[in-house]
């Protein structure tokens, strides 16, 4: 089993994904995600969802795979908002973790975001 463990010392437990999983996720993004296309805030919904599914147990507690936007939130109240960024971080495999700093430096910034 791989687990992680957050700098506050929480450990999640992540679950060995199967065929249903991908099924799973891609119900539960298509609950999660309007219309809009394939840009950097649906590539990071991707891997919010991803993450989710992969959550077996949390400080050794088993926890349900979500079947419903609900479910996503009440999952999610068990992180605080930076342990949130942070597992999500440590739980993507490392080659979208390359590709999400390649997209982070290739952004441009929004306009009015103060910089010139």
């Amino acid at each position: 089993m791989n687990t992680v463990t957050l700098s506050t010392g929480k450990t999640i437990t992540l679950r060995q994904k199967k065929g249903q999983h991908r099924f799973i996720e891609k119900r539960l993004l298509a609950t999660c995600m309007g219309d809009g296309g394939q840009n950097l805030g649906g590539i990071l919904s991707v891997l919010t969802i991803s993450a989710i599914v992969s959550i077996e147990a949390i400080d050794g507690e088993s926890v349900s795979i979500p079947t419903n936007l609900g479910e996503v939130f009440e999952l999610m109240a068990n992180f605080e908002y930076d342990e949130w960024e942070e597992f999500e971080r440590k739980a993507a495999p490392r080659e979208v973790q390359e590709k999400l700093e390649e997209l982070a430096k290739n952004s441009q910034p929004s306009p009015g975001s103060g910089t010139e």
